[in-house]
This record gives C-alpha cells, structure tokens and sequence, in this order.
C-alpha cells in the first residue's frame, strides 16, 4: 500500500502565515507603545492640564511669600516637567539673603513648592533707630526696631568681618546660661572675645577655638563670686 505524500508547500505556507501574523502583532504592540509614550509626553510636556500654575511658599516669616516667589523667578503657564528647579533654588539663595536653605519641588499636577529655612541670628549690630541681624556667617539679612529676644549685641571692631564672623560663631557656642546672664559680645581682634555680663562681669574667651570646651567650663565657673572669668585657656580656668 502506497504511504500519503507530506504536503510539504502547504506546511511551508502555514509556517510562513504564522510568522507574518507574529510579524504584524509585535509591531501592532510597538506601535501602541509608541502612540502610549507619545500620549504620555504630550500630557506631560504639551497639556494645559500639567502647566505650572502656581508657586507655593512655605517656611517665611521674615520675608513675605511674593518675595521669595519672586525671587525664585519660575516662569508659569509652561510645563511643569520643564520647570527648572535648581536654578530657581539658586535665584533664591543668592536675591535673599535672609535664606539660609531652599528646596524647590514640583508638586504635581500644577504647583511649583518653595520650602525655605530662614537665617536666625548670631548678634545684632546696634545702628540709629535700628538694630541689624546678623546670621553666623557674618551676612546681615534683616532689621528691626528692637533687639531680638536672647541674642547678644556684638561690639568692637566690626569693620574687620573676620572679627564679626568670630562673635557670631563664639555667640552661637555659648551655653543659654551664659546667655542669660550675658549683656553684649565685644572683640578688637579675633582672638580677644570678650562676653559682657551682668553686674560689671566679663569672661574672657579669646578666639573661637574650643567653643564647646569653654562654655562647659564656664558654666560652673560663673557660680564663684567674681568680676572676671577667664576661659581663653579652658584647660587652666581662673577667675578673680
């Protein structure tokens, strides 16, 4: 009995199909990721419904939310994904002084967030009529008619920004019971810091080395009756 011949060309035929409708569904699903990624980039970068329509300021109190937001310079109406946030950070930074840190975010879909940490100051330089804030790094961002609660007056020679530089970071160092009892912070130089404190007393600090050490020295020291307490060397204390 003869053996039924193999259809081979049909077999070839069939595999040929199969491909070509492989072929077209691979490229169905590429073009309908392709289409979906261009969906997608034109709702991101090309829909009103994810422009930049507003800038939220958080963090002031010394300086108004138009301030900052003007400062930070973002433009609106663009599309927020293109919103250039370190440059804004850095339009902020250095219009404001009374800036000590900023953080720019987008804050999806529509606002641009502005999170800043004001400077405190250090001392406070007495003028005519007012009293300037100077923060650690010897910058001044801010005045008022009074002093701030708590934060001494530097005094000396204050032309010398090093010299100013110096008081705030011995200002900054110094325990709150030392600053309870202490008037004002004077230096000529910046390794002759004096505080001033209450009743015609003074400490003598010298530079700003070893602020932590000196005001733990000084602490316990204070309780002697004296009219000068002496820490410039605060492994050797004295008082008199």
């Amino acid at each position: 009995m003869t053996e039924p011949l193999v259809d081979v060309t049909g077999a070839r035929r069939r595999r040929a199909r199969a491909r070509r409708q492989r072929r077209l569904r691979i490229a169905g699903i590429v073009a309908g990721v392709i289409a979906l990624i261009g969906g997608v980039a034109w709702v991101v970068l090309g829909s009103p419904l994810l422009a930049a329509t507003e800038v939220r300021v958080t963090g002031n109190q010394l300086l108004t939310a138009d301030q900052v937001a003007q400062a930070a310079a973002i433009p609106l109406g663009g599309p927020l994904a293109q919103v250039d946030t370190g440059a804004a950070a850095q339009r902020v930074r250095e219009a404001l002084p009374a800036v000590a840190t900023v953080e720019v975010d987008r804050a999806w879909p529509n606002t641009v967030s502005v999170a800043v940490t004001e400077a405190r100051p250090s001392v406070v330089l007495a003028l005519p009529g007012s009293w300037v804030w100077v923060a650690g790094d010897g910058r001044s961002f801010h005045s008022t008619p009074e002093p701030p609660e708590g934060v001494l007056e530097a005094r000396g020679n204050l032309s010398d920004e090093d010299v100013l530089v110096t008081l705030a970071r011995v200002a900054d160092t110094l325990p709150q019971e030392v600053v309870d009892q202490a008037e004002a912070i004077s230096a000529g130089s910046v390794d002759s810091v004096v505080v001033e404190l209450t009743g015609k007393r003074r400490v003598v600090w010298g530079s700003a080395e070893d602020g932590e050490l000196k005001g733990r020295v000084l602490v316990p020291l204070l309780k002697v009756k004296a009219t000068e307490y002496d820490v410039s060397a605060p492994t050797h204390p004295t008082s008199r």
